[in-house]
């Protein structure tokens, strides 16, 4: 992992005497004064060794496999040779932004929107960034290469440039370089192949009508003559051949003197020559001039674009790595949706939290690979690799993880291993929302079988190599995983030795994960209370690995049920169990026990859950009918007013009409007859359901909704005047002044009919 700067390098001692208080009381391992001494000069010597061991451990949990995975994603070549030289950084902004980067080009892949950067060849082996410059003429091919490279920045950064949405993306398209001009002069001097375009120069252009003209006009001349009686003898066949440049006929060796011209080759078996005939030796001398000039100025052209390359070389090859790095983020971007991946949260306690978390390589081999990596489709393959649940925090920051062979502890080391320095990467992980990773300042490991026959070390001695430059380099802000702790030694002087080392790593507060076979080391996590035993399940019925990492329960052998069981005699069995100690036995006891009481707690559990899915499911079924039954009644109380309404309308319609049919009345009873008119508006207007509305009108406010018949809407009250009895509404975007008798006292339910008030009936 690459450390940045004293922030994010190793601590110092002045940094770890800080970081011991937070560790158990009475467990310092060395004094301040100690760990002052030559401080400096220490640190610096161990740099190289850190490192060095860094970039061994990560190996060891195979990140580069991982990046050849990541790599199979990017669209272009130079991106898939970036992405196998990646590092974790170790610089907090710098992970986080990196993270935010390949969310927003996900967010780009669901939206299908592709980046176009297939094909960008690598403009470093054309174009040097230091003074000197380029020291030969670019080609056609190259300019085109240069050409393509500098649209696809156009094309991006005019796509990302307005997104809001992804700010991260927006800013580094707005970085972009532009080069409209070099554009547009290589638009119309050379095509996609790396030909030299005919727009390029007058000059050009001309030359090339003229080569144009030259050549049908030789070729006619050729061809009509090859068709000649007198010629048909003389020839090989009437085939038009062009030699050197140069039209020519293949006449025969023993007719030589019956053509006049320039011999300009014969065939192998020299029974035939290649003549220019003599009429045509002066065209084609223009023909051969012309292509000359045109060769000189198409170097000239050539020369000129590759002195404004190289004017704007700096930022040419700038606009390349940004796309370079677009492309690894596009790779992972499309990693993430491969292989279902989340987000992490990158701690900053030392809080590590997985949950159905799967190892990216076994993933990757459990895919279809007929399909390729464009399909997005390893995440198929998920269901055959077991999920891992681990938690490690500042009060429980050591495991040991006991269980059988190729039970799933190596994996399980590699996955938390490998989940940090992706997060680091900027890589998602194949894991359920959630996922939170500390930022270590380095992951050490020690995995696997480390002989050595050229040091000649044995495993033993390799591991323990290992293991010592691990403690001299960790910190308690590192992680570190070993692999079978105390093992390839005697089992008392290895259980004694990795209780030293656990010790060690506890008292200084290191992460640490370790694996191992020793009883001894079940006793520590259970002496230690930052330590917690954890372990992988084993199946006694079908004596088989279930690959499930189980927190909180040690592993127990499981030599003498596997022994019974596959038909070893009863008696030996028997004599096994009485050779072992009295507290062998009652550590076998206390483990059953324990084994008894997770399988309850986890049968508990999964009762709990399956009652509180049920009682959610009967509550949104409830919630769903009390839901149903308003809309219901909303429903009726709906239909109520639209037939109450168009009763009271059609009544008060009719004594209108009635009223009118008596026509104009007499001076002396216009008073009554207008008494009668206004009698008839004052019930229209004291029906229970005018009384309805109005007592609805004086309950509504500034921002609640109402509807209104005669404009068929539901719409938003903006103003309300008491003392007039109005509403300012807001319909189509426009204020409407509605009267308190104009509105209902229910909102329709979805789906109900606007379209009840007819306005001819008034």
């Amino acid at each position: 992992m690459t450390r940045s700067g004293h922030k994010n390098g190793p601590l110092s001692a002045k940094g770890q005497t800080a970081m011991s208080e937070g560790q158990p009381k009475g467990e310092r391992a060395t004094k301040p004064k100690k760990r002052r001494r030559s401080s400096h000069s220490s640190d610096n010597s161990a740099r190289p060794v850190r490192v060095a061991l860094a970039i061994a451990s990560r190996a060891r949990l195979e990140y580069p496999k991982i990046l050849e995975v990541l790599a199979s994603y990017a669209s272009s070549k130079p991106a898939r040779e970036r992405i196998a030289g990646l590092v974790p950084s170790g610089d907090r902004g710098e992970v986080n932004r990196l993270q935010t980067e390949t969310d927003e080009i996900r967010v780009l892949i669901k939206e299908r929107f592709g980046f176009r950067l297939d094909g960008i060849p690598d403009l470093h082996q054309w174009i040097r960034r230091d003074d000197e410059g380029l020291t030969r003429i670019l080609s056609g091919r190259e300019l085109a290469g240069i050409g393509q490279a500098l649209d696809r920045g156009r094309a991006i950064s005019g796509t990302l440039v307005g997104r809001s949405d992804l700010p991260e993306l927006s800013r580094q398209a707005r970085r972009l370089p532009n080069f409209d001009t070099l554009l547009e002069t290589l638009g119309h001097t050379v095509d996609a192949q790396g030909e030299i375009l005919s727009t390029a120069s007058p000059v050009l252009g001309g030359l090339r009508d003229e080569i144009t003209r030259l050549d049908q006009e030789l070729r006619r001349w050729m061809e009509g003559r090859s068709k000649s009686s007198e010629l048909r003898k003389v020839l090989q066949d009437s085939i038009v051949t062009i030699r050197n440049g140069r039209f020519v006929f293949a006449v025969r060796a023993e007719q030589r003197g019956r053509m006049r011209g320039v011999v300009h080759g014969e065939s192998s078996s020299g029974a035939t020559l290649f003549i220019e005939p003599q009429d045509i030796v002066r065209k084609g001398d223009d023909l051969a001039e012309a292509r000359q000039r045109e060769s000189h100025e198409l170097a000239r052209i050539l020369a000129e674009l590759t002195v404004r390359v190289n004017a704007q070389r700096i930022p040419i090859l700038q606009l390349f790595e940004q796309l370079m790095s677009l492309d690894v983020a596009l790779a992972r971007g499309r990693f993430g949706e491969a292989f279902a991946c989340v987000r992490p949260l990158i701690s900053e306690q030392r809080e590590l939290v997985v949950r159905n978390a799967r190892h990216p390589i076994l993933v990757w081999m459990a895919r279809d690979p007929s399909l390729g990596p464009a399909n997005l489709t390893a995440a198929k393959g998920q269901p055959q690799v077991v999920p891992l649940d681990l938690e490690l925090s500042g009060s429980k920051f050591q495991l040991v993880v006991t269980g059988p062979n190729t039970g799933g502890k190596t994996v399980s080391l590699k996955t938390i291993g490998l989940y940090s320095l992706m997060a680091y990467t900027g890589i998602p992980l194949p894991a359920d929302e959630g996922a939170t990773v500390p930022l270590y300042d380095a992951v050490y490991a020690d995995i696997g079988d480390e002989q050595s026959i050229e040091q000649n070390l044995s495993t033993f001695s390799s591991h323990m190599t290992v293991i010592s430059e691990i403690l001299h380099a960790a910190s308690s802000r590192s992680l570190v995983l070993i692999d079978e702790l105390g093992a390839g030694t005697d089992p008392l002087e290895g259980a004694a030795l990795g209780e030293s080392i656990l010790e060690r790593l506890y008292r200084r507060g290191t992460s640490t994960l370790v694996t191992t076979h020793l009883g001894r080391l079940k006793e520590f996590a259970f002496r230690h209370r930052k330590c917690e035993n954890a372990c992988m399940e084993f199946d006694p019925e079908k004596l088989a690995p279930t690959y499930r990492l189980l927190t909180g329960l040690p592993g127990r052998s499981n030599a003498l049920i596997i022994a019974r069981r596959i038909g070893v005699p009863d008696e030996v069995v028997d004599r096994a169990e009485e050779l072992m100690t009295g507290e062998d036995r009652l550590d076998a006891e206390i483990l059953d026990g324990m084994e008894r009481t997770r399988r309850d707690l986890e049968r508990r559990e999964q009762e709990m859950r399956k009652h509180q899915a049920n009682a959610a499911e009967l509550e949104s079924t409830m919630e769903d009918e009390v839901a149903a039954v308003r809309a219901m009644r909303r429903g009726i109380e709906h239909e109520l007013e639209r037939s109450e309404d168009q009763r009271v309308r059609d009544l008060v319609a009719r004594l209108r009409a009635a009223v009118r049919a008596t026509g104009e009345p007499p001076k002396e009873r216009r008073a009554a007859y207008d008494n009668l008119l206004a009698e008839i508006d004052r019930a229209e207007t004291s029906t229970r359901l005018a009384e309805r509305r109005l007592e609805r009108a004086l309950e509504l406010k500034k921002g609640d909704q109402v509807f209104v018949p005669r404009l068929r809407a539901v719409v938003d009250i903006r103003k309300v005047n008491r003392s007039k009895e109005l509403f300012t509404v807001s319909y189509n975007g426009i204020p409407t002044e509605v009267a308190y008798q104009d509105i209902s006292w229910v909102l329709p339910p979805p789906g109900y009919d606007f379209d009840w008030y007819d306005e001819t009936r008034d």
